[in-house]
């Protein structure tokens, strides 16, 4: 999804963007505010685990406004791809935008009638330029791949290891690797190397706010690196037994406690309560 990392580098994109073109500045703005009201509906969304998508309930109305919004930041991202090629991080950060579109698309399009109507109207919109729109095949996950695979690459040429928006780009791609695509190996491979090439050139980072934002990513990608598969919890007796022995306890606290991580993945003390 879009991370708060993109939001503030969309943040200054825009503004900086804003004299010299002011069209394209004005889009990223769109693509800012729209990606704040969308991570709102998210969150909602994962609170409702069960839907039945046959009779109009609250939570199928929610899907498919997602699935709107989704579909407005494609159309504006597919808009001024062309436009950002000059622009190193940018370009990064208007790739990996377009993959986290499509990545929910992957999650909340369910309905084949749907689907046709979505793509069917970003193909009417962006007629132009669609050359890169996803084709009206009822699975998001190739062109979602695709376009993490394209985000990844160019973060990789142009960005240095510890830069947060390449940092971003690998846990959504990692992320996206292990939930929807069900690769494991592929999405701990990912957040490992990304790890690994976080630390190596971690001297490069000059100010707080960006070490403070790569760092909360390293953590995350540290823990992703050590991600079991599900199955994993279904194969192995001693999972269960541990877990019947009170050594394995599932997590009830509803703290709202932050945790922060080091580069190295460890967990950093709590700070004290203001």
């Amino acid at each position: 999804m879009v991370s708060e990392v993109d939001q503030k580098y969309l943040g200054i994109f825009a503004k900086q963007t804003a004299s010299n073109n002011p069209e394209l500045s004005a889009a990223l703005y769109k693509v800012l505010g729209l990606s704040t009201l969308l991570n709102r509906k998210l969150h909602r969304a994962r609170k409702q685990r069960k839907l039945d998508p046959t009779r109009p309930t609250k939570s199928l109305d929610l899907y498919k406004h997602i699935t709107w919004m989704g579909r407005e930041g494609y159309t504006i991202i597919e808009t001024i791809l062309p436009h950002v090629e000059p622009f190193k991080e940018l370009r990064v950060l208007v790739y990996k935008l377009k993959a986290s579109f499509l990545h929910v698309f992957v999650l909340f399009e369910f309905s084949p009638t749907t689907k046709v109507n979505v793509l069917s109207s970003i193909h009417a919109r962006v007629a132009n330029n669609a050359t890169n729109a996803p084709n009206k095949e009822l699975n998001y996950i190739r062109p979602a791949m695709e376009a993490f695979k394209k985000a990844y690459d160019l973060a990789e040429e142009s960005l240095p290891g510890i830069h947060p928006l390449r940092l971003s780009v690998i846990v959504e791609y990692s992320a996206f690797m292990f939930d929807c695509v069900k690769d494991y190996e592929e999405s701990r491979r990912l957040a490992k190397k990304g790890v690994d090439e976080a630390l190596e050139v971690v001297d490069a980072i000059e100010d707080d706010e960006t070490f403070d934002d790569a760092r909360d990513l390293v953590g995350s990608l540290a823990i992703m690196a050590k991600r079991v598969s599900p199955t994993a919890y279904t194969v192995t007796p001693q999972v269960h037994q541990a877990a019947s022995h009170g050594e394995l306890k599932p997590r009830l606290s509803k703290s709202r406690t932050k945790i922060t991580y080091d580069l190295e993945g460890n967990k950093l003390p709590p700070l004290p309560p203001k």
